[in-house]
Formats: structure tokens, sequence, C-alpha cells
């Protein structure tokens, strides 16, 4: 049976106030969680996790999670997980593909009948996860960041709970964005002055930036009047090196 991947009133007004969920979030928290949370209504799962790792040198940094809590781990399970990360090459897709933004499941590669034979399917047991989609966030560094949903019983995720993660997955990288400079200190800036600062960050002068965003030249300088008052700078190497440099997340 073929999904039905029509698109709700219903459904973009959950996802509109998903991401509003996620704009005031506590410093201490590596994730918005209540932007988690609101995501398993749109998406159902018993939970959902934000994970940061250093898959190369087989470490974890941080994680994040919201829902019913996984199943108690042994000793030794963090050996068992990165055999599963690489060996079973589901979980390490980005590295292996470079594709860094296409929301997969592990179904996309293994049947639940083909997953009981690999080493995929021994750390599933393990946990107790059924079904896992991922949605891939963009890498710092050595770092590899993404959204991870899992179902312990139950459906697998549809073709249209992918289309929405997907349709959702640009506001995640902007929450996480914004969430990272409140927790490094950095003020609040507009979409909009965002969007001038990247290109300040890459290099354009004024007048190339009033050609890219169509407005005039002392449309720019003045937005950056409002970015250097903001951000208690008055250059634009201050402006940057602000607002993106602490965090890395440009």
């Amino acid at each position: 049976m073929v999904d039905q991947l029509t698109i709700t009133e219903r459904d973009l007004r959950t996802m509109l106030d998903v991401v509003d969920q996620g704009r005031n979030a506590d410093p201490e928290e590596l994730f918005p969680r209540d932007l988690l949370r609101g995501l398993a209504d749109l998406v159902p799962a018993e939970y959902i996790s934000y994970q940061v790792s250093r898959p190369l040198d087989h470490e974890f940094i941080g994680l994040e999670l919201v829902g019913d809590d996984p199943h108690d781990l042994e000793d030794g399970w963090e050996d068992l997980f990165w055999r599963s990360y690489w060996e079973g090459e589901t979980c390490c897709r980005p590295q292996l593909t470079g594709d860094y933004d296409t929301v997969w499941r592990v179904s996309d590669y293994l049947t639940e009948r083909q997953m009981a034979d690999t080493i995929v399917g021994e750390w599933c047991r393990l946990t107790g996860v059924r079904h896992e989609v991922a949605v891939p966030l963009p890498v710092r560094g050595a770092e590899d960041r993404r959204l991870l949903l899992f179902r312990t019983s139950g459906c697998d995720f549809t073709e249209r709970e992918r289309l929405l993660l997907t349709m959702l997955r640009p506001h995640f990288i902007e929450v996480l964005r914004a969430h990272e400079r409140r927790r490094a200190g950095v003020p609040d800036l507009t979409t909009r002055q965002l969007q001038l600062l990247r290109l300040v960050a890459d290099g354009h002068s004024n007048t190339q930036i009033a050609h890219r965003l169509f407005v005039a030249e002392g449309t720019v300088r003045k937005h950056l009047e409002n970015i250097y008052e903001r951000l208690g700078v008055t250059s634009r190497t201050a402006a940057v090196a602000t607002a993106f440099s602490r965090t890395h997340s440009a």
C-alpha cells in the first residue's frame, strides 16, 4: 500500500507549533526539549533524542532525550554501539555518502528479517528499538549531530512522516543555531540580520550584499549598525566573530 503524502493545514499548524516550542529553551539544554516533545505529537515515537558524537573517535559528546527511557544498557554497550554504527552501514550513512541532508530510516537499507542477523539487529534487540528514523544536522568539524526518533513497537515510520521531518529540518537547524548562540551568550539576531551577517562572513561587500538581498546599500549599512549595537561590537570582523565563532554553527 502506497503512503498518502498529503500534508494538511493541521499538519502545518502543528509544525509551526513544534518550531515555536524551541524558541526559548533553557540554556542548560543541549537541544530544546520542548521542541522534541512537540515533535513526538507530530511524528509519534516512544522516545526522541538529539545526539552529538565524534564517530571517528568512537566518542559521545552529548545527548538530549525525551520520552520513555530506553532499556538500561549493560557495561560494554559502547563497543557494540560503535560496531553497529560502522559495520551496519546504516548509522554511518552520512559519513559513507557525504549526504548530511537526507532523512533516512534503517528500513531503507535493511528489512526486519535482514536486520535480525546483523550487528544492527543485535543493537536493536539490546535497546528494544524496532524502528528508527534519522534527521541529520550540519556537522561541526568532526562532530556528527542528528535527531533520532525511535519506536519500540507498531509500524515503521511512513513516507509521509519522513516528508514532515524533511520539511522541518531547515527549521530545526535554525532553532539549533539560535539556541547555541544563546548558550554562548550571544544576543539573538533576526533572521534577516543573520542572513546579512553570513554574507559578510563570506566576504561580500555592502554593495554585493545589497544586490543579493535586493535592497539599497544604505539599508545594508543600517542593518549592520543595528547588528553592531545588538552585539556590542564596532566592526564587521567583530560582528562575525561574536555571532558565529563561539558556536561554530554558521
